[in-house]
């Protein structure tokens, strides 16, 4: 009987908990694509010269980079099936983005995650703001 109580109550549980789980990946990635946003903004301070923020929705990455000539990998982070955010939908709607030192960008873009249930949109301004909803 007690067993049967146990059953009863794991199996009313287990949905919420697996959605909970769920969103909490699509919010730490936004958090993180955020994060990205905001450390080009750093680098481009830093460096007294621009970078730029590549999104591959193919492989699921953020890639900063260097622009030309130089094209050098700053930092690259994964975001697919295969990576701790198990993110099923990953688009930008531009396919990069300059940063310059001043903390803008030279066009604004949305990131739009999703694991398939929940999704999540983070947007950078021309004027360098960042905000997730």
């Amino acid at each position: 009987m007690v067993l049967l109580i146990v059953a009863t109550v794991v199996g009313a549980l287990t949905p919420s908990v697996i959605r909970q789980i769920s969103h909490a990946r699509v919010n730490r990635a936004a958090t993180s694509v955020a994060s990205d946003f905001f450390l080009a903004q750093s680098m481009a301070g830093r460096q007294h010269f621009p970078v730029l923020v590549v999104f591959d929705t193919t492989n699921k990455t953020t890639t900063i980079t260097q622009p030309p000539p130089a094209s050098t990998t700053l930092i690259s982070r994964h975001y697919g099936s295969d990576s701790e955010y198990h993110l099923i939908t990953y688009v930008a709607s531009l396919q990069s983005v300059e940063v310059y030192p001043n903390a803008t960008g030279n066009s604004a873009i949305t990131v739009t995650l999703s694991d398939g249930t929940y999704t999540r949109h983070v947007k950078m301004s021309r004027a360098g703001f960042v905000r997730i909803y």
